[in-house]
């Protein structure tokens, strides 16, 4: 078990990181347990080639140890950050979904971590919890994050990183590959096809009532339904798209998932819907 350091620990933190990577342990600094996070450490241990990284945050634990559910999107989405040079430059522009939004801005590295700026989001109407963890974390995105745990990757699971922000929230980010239904297995192969996205998601009926992309595969073919997330695509409400996509066959899906798994290659078309 791991648990990670109050404000009397930030002091000195130098020594308890230490201790940590030794021991696997900060409980000398601490009495808020956190399980199953990272080992601390001031960085990623782990240089990945520069270029873009996706990071889904999977962990909220506030100053008192609670912790706060994360919701998901409509169709499973969860908050990611994508950094287009990778989370390891010194700077670049970030984007992603912040809960019920989309948002982008700039990021850059700092002694103890990270910091964000000019950070803009779209102004979309969300359920309230989302609308609330919304809230809170682009808040917190004003303010620099401290680095105070990380992880390299380990077999399946991707690099992890945890930041503290300036209320004393730690954040726990996972590095993905794409940002769909995680832990799903696919065909290395696929196939490229070319999609068709309406402007609009609508209403349909999977498990329980969820919203679904309208798609076809030539302008002039009846709309269908597409009940999964299209991973790598920030979907932006009114704007229809021609997109390039690899599609997986899953084997052995969940019951409430889809055999059929799409990646997005390429945009090649953004129409805004007049």
């Amino acid at each position: 078990m791991l648990t990670f350091a109050r404000d009397t620990c930030v002091q000195r933190f130098a020594r308890c990181a230490v201790v940590a990577l030794l021991a696997g342990t900060l409980g000398a600094c601490t009495t808020a347990s956190a399980p199953d996070l990272p080992s601390a450490g001031t960085n990623l241990n782990q240089t990945q080639p520069s270029g873009p990284s996706r990071w889904e945050l999977v962990r909220w634990q506030q100053p008192d140890g609670s912790l706060r559910e994360i919701p998901h999107g409509d169709n499973g989405q969860p908050i990611i950050f994508e950094f287009n040079e990778g989370i390891d430059a010194a700077q670049g522009t970030v984007s992603g979904t912040s809960g019920c939004n989309r948002f982008t801005g700039s990021y850059g590295k700092t002694d103890t971590g990270i910091r964000f700026d000019r950070i803009a989001s779209t102004r979309m109407a969300c359920p309230p919890p989302r609308m609330e963890l919304e809230s809170s974390l682009l808040k917190a995105m004003q303010t620099p994050f401290a680095t105070v745990g990380t992880q390299p990757s380990a077999g399946s699971t991707g690099r992890q990183i945890i930041w503290k922000t300036a209320g004393g929230d730690l954040l726990q980010f996972v590095e993905r590959e794409g940002v769909g239904k995680r832990g799903a297995s696919v065909d290395a192969g696929g196939i490229e096809k070319v999609v068709y996205i309406d402007s609009q998601r609508v209403e349909c009926s999977g498990v329980g009532k969820m919203t679904c992309y309208r798609w076809r595969e030539s302008p002039q073919a009846p709309w269908q339904l597409w009940y999964g997330p299209i991973e790598g695509l920030d979907f932006e409400p009114g704007v229809a798209y021609k997109l390039r996509v690899r599609e997986y066959q899953v084997p052995n899906p969940p019951a409430d998932a889809s055999s059929i798994r799409w990646q997005l290659l390429n945009v090649e078309s953004r129409t805004r819907a007049k």
